[in-house]
């Protein structure tokens, strides 16, 4: 009989060995991204994440809307860099057309792209680590993959009620109460299909998000959708260092003075009081992670200088009064300056940088000066185009053809708004297009059949060209045939196949399947709903 081998005890020891440190290094790993968070929605799941993959993605991201402050900029570096350091792959959202839906720089995308290319500079001069961090455009990734992003967004919203939605209205500052516009309902619904459009594996934003981040979740729970994200919140550190003075907002290309003025002057900083005192938040969320310490400089009288490697021994001082709040405010801005140095120093000494930061403060000045909705280049485009005049046609001679053509035309309509912009339309235009559709959604009665067989027949006999919308996509948000959109097209070629059979004469007819259209020219067919749904009300859109 052949003896044992003196390896197998070794082997098995080595496998166990092995084993352990794989799951030493993913609790290491784990413990590093479980500290960005002031919430984690799941533990068991991020754990099991890190387990599985090793460079899981990060979702992060921001509005493009003004100069940068010290809560927004500071707060992201360090969660990316210890994402980063923890064998993350950071995605960071550069939500251009979600600024502009908010209506962030009048709704300017020129502007907010600079304001994002600011933000980007900022960041990197500021020692974010972008070895594994890539920032995407939301307008060019959108517009990249529109095929793929817009259905995601119109089944969110097929399956959200608008009550839930306007539950997520903190993510943009307001309120479910708030007056609000088509366009913040789009907005939540864009922002939850984000994560799951990136593949992302876990959503790193802050306590403010968390609403429309398990909103992905429920949408993935439901849909039956693998790569549900992990939720990694944030804690929400003040903007202003005082709640009733917005001027003391610390921004990260203030200068040294700026800094000191905002902290000794301006911030809100009650003696023994550490509960909502923003001076100490910063210290307790930015430098002790920042520097791993805190040190107090002061004269020997007033109980000398002192470093602190922990905020409770911080907020052990400043309660009982051994830490005098000017102390803390001047020990607080030299550390913040030391940060914010090598941002000063890139926008001094680099052209570009310095050249993108007189733009951001020229445009920002000029945004304050005019507070308005500024129009698109597709409305502009769309305004040039139009032929309507109604105060100059009230009075037009027509000609027999112009005037023939338009009894045809109206004779279509029960009401016609207005008759003026018709006839003007008529005399300019010899073939002026015309929109029809339909939502593809069972059998064809004979109150739509015939009318539009009758209807369509009288424009084309008058000259118009005619384009039928096939709303397969609108079809689809209103449920019919109960959102499968494969059915939603046979039965829109049924209609189709019905109307050539009832008389229709197609000779100056299209039809147009929506996604189709849509998707083809999604670069320009965006930007316009968005533009529509910034400058309507919610109550408006509801009627």
């Amino acid at each position: 009989m052949e003896a044992p081998s003196d390896n197998a005890q070794p082997t098995q020891a080595s496998s166990l060995a092995s084993k352990l440190q794989i799951s030493e290094e993913v609790e290491r790993r784990y413990n590093i991204i479980k500290s960005v968070g002031e919430q984690c929605i799941n533990d068991d799941e991020l754990r099991d994440l890190l387990a599985k993959k090793a460079g899981p993605v990060c979702y992060d991201g921001f509005e493009p809307s003004g100069r940068m402050h010290i809560a927004q900029g500071l707060m992201k570096i360090m969660n990316v860099n210890k994402l980063t350091s923890a064998g993350c792959r950071v995605k960071i959202w550069i939500a251009d057309w979600f600024a502009f839906m908010n209506n962030k720089l009048g709704g300017d995308l020129k502007k907010i792209g600079i304001v994002g290319e600011y933000y980007k500079e900022i960041f990197q001069a500021a020692g974010m680590n972008g070895e594994n961090v890539e920032f995407l455009w939301s307008s060019d990734e959108i517009n990249a993959r529109g095929d793929e992003y817009w259905p995601l967004v119109m089944d969110i919203a097929c399956r959200n009620s608008l009550a839930k939605i306007k539950r997520c209205m903190p993510i943009m500052g307001h309120s479910e109460t708030d007056e609000l516009s088509a366009a913040h309902v789009l907005y939540v619904c864009m922002q939850c299909a984000d994560p799951l459009f990136l593949e992302a594996d876990i959503c790193q934003l802050g306590m403010d998000q968390q609403t429309v981040n398990l909103l992905a979740r429920d949408y993935c729970d439901e849909t039956e959708r693998g790569n549900k994200p992990v939720i990694l919140s944030h804690h929400m550190l003040p903007t202003k260092m005082s709640k009733s003075d917005s001027s003391s907002i610390i921004f990260m290309d203030d200068d040294e003075v700026e800094v000191n003025r905002k902290i000794k002057k301006k911030a809100y900083c009650p003696p023994k009081i550490v509960e909502g005192n923003p001076c100490l938040e910063y210290v307790k969320y930015i430098i002790l992670p920042w520097f791993s310490e805190f040190t107090v400089e002061r004269d020997e009288k007033f109980g000398g200088n002192k470093t602190f490697n922990n905020f409770e021994d911080i907020a052990a001082d400043y309660e009982s009064d051994k830490l005098h709040p000017m102390d803390l405010k001047n020990a607080l801005s030299k550390a913040l300056n030391n940060i914010l140095q090598p941002v000063r120093d890139h926008f001094k000494t680099n052209n570009g940088a310095k050249n993108l930061l007189k733009q951001v403060n020229n445009l920002l000045k000029q945004d304050q000066k005019t507070n308005r909705v500024v129009a698109t280049e597709l409305s502009k485009e769309m305004e040039a185009l139009s032929v309507n005049a109604p105060s100059s046609a009230a009075g037009l001679e027509m000609s027999e053809e112009v005037e023939k053509k338009y009894n045809i035309v109206r004779s279509i309509g029960e009401e016609c708004i207005q008759e003026d912009e018709l006839k003007n339309l008529l005399s300019k235009k010899p073939t002026p297009i015309c929109y029809d559709g339909f939502e593809p959604s069972g059998r064809m009665h004979i109150a739509q059949g015939v009318m539009k067989v009758t209807n369509v027949n009288k424009l084309t006999s008058a000259g118009c060209q005619v384009k039928i919308w096939i709303a397969d996509w609108f079809a689809q948000l209103n449920n019919k045939l109960g959102g499968d959109l494969e059915k939603i097209k046979v039965v829109g070629e049924y209609f189709k196949e019905i109307w050539q059979a009832g008389g229709m004469n197609l000779e100056k007819v299209a039809f147009l399947w929506a996604s189709e259209e849509i998707s083809s020219r999604g670069n320009k067919y965006w930007p316009l709903v968005m533009d529509i749904a910034r400058r309507n009300n919610l109550r408006r859109i509801l009627r």
